[in-house]
Formats: C-alpha cells, sequence, structure tokens
C-alpha cells in the first residue's frame, strides 16, 4: 500500500524553462513559490520522458553543504559513542546529479565513493534540540561524496592537493533527483555497486549520531537554513572485503536506498589538468 504522506519533489527543465514539480510515478506536478514554503500546483503536468530531471535544488540558493566522517557503527563490532562528530564541508559547486559524470583527476591515487543518506533542511534555525531536529529535515535523498582519501589527510602539505580539494571538485557530491518528504528513514537499507556488483551494504539504523542528532549539533556552532544538505556519512564496513579500490575512468558506482531509488554515475577522466600542477624540477648543482 502506498503512503499517502510520502511526497517526492524533482526539479526539472524543459526547453521552456527549470522548475520545481511533485513527481507522482511518471507523472510531474508543476509548482510554482518557495519549495520550503508551501509551493502551490499550477496545474500543468509533464511526463518524466519528457523533462530532464537534475539536480534536486537550485544550487544557486544552496548555502551549505555538510558531510559526517566515520559516521556509522559495524553491525559486527561495539557500538560507539561520538560525542563531537568529524564534520566536514563540500561547496555547493560540488552538487552532481544522477547520471552525471564524475571527474577523476590523473594525479588522483585514492578515489573512493561513499555511497549515504542525504539531509535537506527546510527552514532556518540556531541551538535547535534533538527533540525539534526532525522538524527542520524537509526531506531526504541519496548522495555520493565522492572523496580523494589520500589528500584528506593534507600528509605531504603543499605537495598535494588540499582537503577542500579533496572533497570539492565539482559534481563530487552527487544527489538523486527526488527529495522524499514524510518517509521514515531511521532503517533503510543502503546498497552501493560498482559496475552492477554489490561492494557495501548498510542499514541507515547503524548511525553513530542520529539525524535529529547531527542537526542538534551542527546548530549548536552553526545556522541551519532552508536548502541546506547535510551527507550523513557512509556505510561501516565501506566495503565488503576484496572490493574497495580507488576509482578510475570506466567504473559505474550506483547508490540504492530503500524507498528512494538509486543514484548512478559514470566515472570519465578530468580534462585540463596542465603542467602548473607538477612540482618543478629540482635546480641541477653548479
Amino acid at each position: 500500500m502506498t503512503n499517502s504522506n510520502v511526497k517526492r519533489y524533482v526539479r526539472f527543465s524543459t526547453s521552456e524553462g527549470t522548475w520545481y514539480g511533485l513527481r507522482e510515478g511518471d507523472t510531474i506536478h508543476q509548482l510554482e513559490g518557495d519549495l520550503f514554503e508551501n509551493p502551490r500546483q499550477t496545474g500543468r503536468t509533464f511526463n518524466v520522458s519528457e523533462v530532464k530531471l537534475g539536480v534536486p535544488l537550485d544550487e544557486s540558493k544552496v548555502h551549505k553543504v555538510f558531510g559526517v566522517a566515520g559516521a556509522y557503527n559495524n553491525p559486527e563490532g561495539y557500538q560507539r559513542v561520538m560525542p563531537h562528530p568529524r564534520w566536514f564541508t563540500k561547496l555547493p559547486s560540488a552538487l552532481g546529479a544522477h547520471e552525471a559524470d564524475v571527474e577523476w583527476p590523473p594525479h588522483a591515487t585514492n578515489l573512493n565513493f561513499e555511497g549515504e543518506l542525504v539531509l535537506i533542511i527546510g527552514k532556518k534555525g540556531r541551538h535547535i534540540s534533538v527533540e525539534d531536529a526532525p522538524d527542520y529535515i524537509f526531506g531526504v535523498t541519496i548522495g555520493n561524496d565522492w572523496s580523494e582519501n589520500t589528500w584528506f589527510g593534507e600528509r605531504q602539505r603543499t605537495e598535494e592537493p588540499s582537503r577542500l580539494i579533496c572533497k570539492s571538485v565539482d559534481g563530487w557530491a552527487s544527489l538523486y533527483t527526488d527529495i522524499v518528504t514524510g518517509l521514515d528513514y531511521s532503517d533503510l537499507q543502503i546498497e552501493i555497486r560498482m559496475n552492477r556488483e554489490p561492494v557495501a551494504r548498510g542499514r541507515t539504523s547503524s548511525m553513530v549520531s542520529s539525524p535529529a542528532e547531527l542537526i542538534h549539533y551542527i546548530s549548536h556552532f552553526v545556522t541551519v537554513q532552508p536548502g541546506d544538505v547535510i551527507y550523513t556519512g557512509t556505510v561501516n564496513p565501506p566495503s565488503f572485503p576484496g572490493t574497495r579500490r580507488p576509482m578510475q575512468p570506466g567504473d559505474v558506482i550506483e547508490v540504492e536506498i530503500e524507498n528512494i531509488g538509486t543514484l548512478r554515475n559514470p566515472v570519465v577522466a578530468m580534462k585540463g589538468r596542465g603542467k602548473s600542477f607538477e612540482l618543478p624540477a629540482p635546480a641541477a648543482a653548479s
């Protein structure tokens, strides 16, 4: 039976323009007004096959993209406590669409997938209690927090790209087409597949900090605003034994979350890298 409280919001384009829409099966009802302030149906409808579905938010109006590292317990290990979740940020320009290419820099040595549940903030707030936090979540979607994990540590300092680059290359914050509201996301299965083969699997119930606890924590320090995006972390263990390896051009990564859908992105070689990114050769001894 379909839950009538569950709704799916998309952002779609035609030759006439770009709008938000309410998706019901293969039909999209065009909306007008602010997505987070009771948008109205215009009465116009489109078939999904007639439009292009993109990132489900207007990237130019996204203020912040947050992420959390080490956010899941291993179901076969002890249950951890995380007083201070390990937060990082990604630039809004890193947001990428379902089916969009993800660029692999040729000097990357450890590009990785990180499929996860994503929270979309629906209203402004600070110092939000755990009890009130669910009211600030407009909906959820699927994300892939692409990361060059060697660069993240900045161990070689200026001899390699920085932590900012390792998380915020254009397209390295993939989002699924639909933002789903009214869904119980407390115990959903997440499965990650590389070239159609399962490589990682877990459940949202294994989060160290719940979505409400994450919002409670970050809002103590930073005001959350409508359209803010929170990547809640990838499953633990991060992959099945023998399947984890750096990405390379030609790979296709899928992230499926129960009752939401499947996000899919191919990996392609990045263009335009010049010699200016290489270290200069040492000067010859005189």
